[in-house]
This record gives C-alpha cells, structure tokens and sequence, in this order.
C-alpha cells in the first residue's frame, strides 16, 4: 500500500486524477496502472508480475529501495 509521496504532483495524479506537466500524456495510462500495482501489492513477489516491470531491489543508500520500470526512460522508486 502507499503511504505517502515525495513528490505532491504525482499523488496528486494518482489520488486525485489530477494531471501533471511533469507526466507525458502518452505515459499517464501506464503509470497509473504501475501505480495501483504498487497500491494493490501485500509483498515484493506481487510486483515481479509481469514481467515487463523489471522489479529490482536497488543497491546503495538509502537502503530498503526497490524499483519498477514505466517504460525505457522511467521508473518508480519506493520503498
């Protein structure tokens, strides 16, 4: 479940359906959907389906952060 969001453009987006300049509109569908996957997921094994969303834990500080690709040249970042 998200608790919270650092950046307050993209809760806005994802709690409100509020849209964002920093979002490409070709990308809004999928990051919405990436996001509720994150939302909807109870532990790290329900995010590495599908595939395509190159679940990786990452190295480095600060630890504890795991990521999922929105496409080529975006991902999310969370804990």
């Amino acid at each position: 479940m998200i608790v919270s969001f650092r950046d307050e453009w993209l809760r806005a987006f994802f709690v409100e359906d509020i849209r964002s300049r920093n979002i490409p509109p070709d990308l809004e569908g999928r990051l919405f959907r990436k996001l509720q996957m994150i939302d909807d997921a109870m532990i790290d094994q329900d995010l590495r389906a599908p595939p395509s969303n190159h679940f990786e834990k990452l190295r480095g500080n600060p630890v504890g952060l795991h990521s999922i690709r929105v496409n080529k040249q975006w991902r999310l970042v969370f804990q």
